[in-house]
């Protein structure tokens, strides 16, 4: 007879081969590389806000922080799909050294975080522009040379 706890079971374990880890390791090291170098941007973002902040500027424009909310807010944005690339990198790394699935899994379900995130900001990025591109036709004058009967 068969044994069904040990079927249910092998059905849920993928090995990796050489080949794979070597892959995966790659992988990690890039992803570590581009995780340091976006929090690198990020705080050079953030030393620039402070900067212009603290730099002054002409009393009659628009206050300095109302200047620098869309910058702040681009660098909040562009944090977290860094963050879960970064933590996909450290779990990674360490799933590989132990020789642990349950660190795999951790580190697989950042990745999935990381580009989740990203295809959600496509998709917001994409609606934008196309509520962005009729308006702009229609504050320049031409949506009017098109529409004209």
């Amino acid at each position: 007879m068969e044994n069904f706890n040990d079927a249910a079971t092998d059905r849920n374990i993928i090995e990796l081969d050489h080949i794979g880890l070597l892959n995966l390791k790659e992988t990690r090291k890039w992803t570590m590389l581009l995780s340091v170098l976006g929090f690198v941007f990020i705080g050079l973002m953030l030393a620039l806000v402070i900067w212009l902040t603290l730099m002054g500027g002409s009393p009659y424009a628009v206050p300095q922080v109302f200047s620098f909310i869309p910058l702040l807010l681009l660098c909040v944005i562009y944090f977290f799909p860094i963050y879960f690339l970064f933590q996909f990198s450290r779990y990674s790394r360490l799933a590989i050294a132990n020789s642990n699935s349950n660190l795999l899994s951790k580190s697989l379900r950042y990745l999935k975080k990381h580009y989740q995130f990203m295809g959600i900001l496509a998709i917001i990025v994409l609606i934008i522009y196309a509520l962005m591109i009729p308006l702009m036709f229609w504050s320049s004058g031409l949506l009017k040379t098109f529409v004209q009967p």
